[in-house]
């Protein structure tokens, strides 16, 4: 348990100190005509999403993995729902030994391959709960593209203790 609740504080001061770093200093990209752009994602695939639910209001973390099934490189460029005001796309780094949240603008998946969103990798930070999210319930997810496609996932919420469930 001892374990477990060390991890879980680290995790935490990690995520405040990303906000007190205002997020590495990158503004936030504002993707709107592409989000109305976009259609239906036939190439792109989002899938085994989760959240970790982090208590308000500290920002919760969303995992998954992006299945690209194109014949080229592809860009996760944002990501959005309806439960969450702001979600941004970070990269955990190590630098002089201590892990630090990167603003992530976009992300590259190359043709044919895969890309896991996990702890200590890259992951979405979901911020501003626009209602209540509770463990056990879904939330809807939608991804956006560099192909001006969009991947729409069902994400599994998860206690604030949670580890990445899905094997190979």
């Amino acid at each position: 348990i001892m374990k477990k609740t060390v991890t879980i504080l680290s995790a935490l001061c990690v995520v405040m100190s990303a906000q007190a770093q205002g997020h590495g200093g990158h503004a936030m990209m504002d993707h709107g005509s592409a989000w109305q752009q976009a259609h239906a994602a036939t190439s792109v695939e989002v899938q085994h999403c989760w959240i970790r639910n982090i208590p308000t209001p500290a920002p919760s973390a969303g995992y998954f993995e992006v299945l690209n099934k194109g014949t080229e490189t592809v860009q996760l460029l944002a990501a959005e729902s309806d439960r969450y005001g702001d979600i941004m796309l970070h990269q955990t780094v190590t630098e002089d030994g201590l892990a630090k949240m990167r603003m992530a603008d976009k992300i590259d998946i190359a043709a044919g391959s895969q890309l896991d969103f996990v702890p200590g990798g890259y992951h979405a930070m979901l911020e501003k709960q626009t209602s209540t999210v509770s463990v056990g319930e879904h939330v809807t997810m939608r991804f956006l593209f560099s192909n001006q496609q969009v991947a729409t996932a069902q994400c599994e919420v998860r206690a604030a203790g949670a580890r990445n469930e899905h094997a190979h």
